[in-house]
């Protein structure tokens, strides 16, 4: 699952990838379900075997060597 140490680095994500993505959303919109449910599960699923960490590992992979966090599954870059 995507992993991010602190606020500033989950920052750098949604810049990197989740503004520029076709389901990011409006500001008054629901915005993007797989950035919604990192933020509200992640912590409590990190070291768990539930069915909830194998999907999130799904929609927010690793890096091969465990050291970052690969671009969502479900990125679709937005044309302007």
């Amino acid at each position: 699952m995507g992993y991010f140490s602190n606020g500033s680095e989950g920052m750098d994500y949604e810049a990197r990838f989740c503004e520029r993505c076709i389901h990011y959303g409006p500001v008054e919109g629901p915005g993007c379900p797989i950035w919604s449910a990192h933020l509200l599960y992640a912590y409590e699923e990190c070291n768990s075997e539930s069915n909830a960490e194998v999907m999130l590992d799904m929609l927010i992979p690793r890096t091969p060597d465990g050291l970052d966090n690969e671009q969502c599954v479900m990125f679709v870059e937005a044309t302007s």
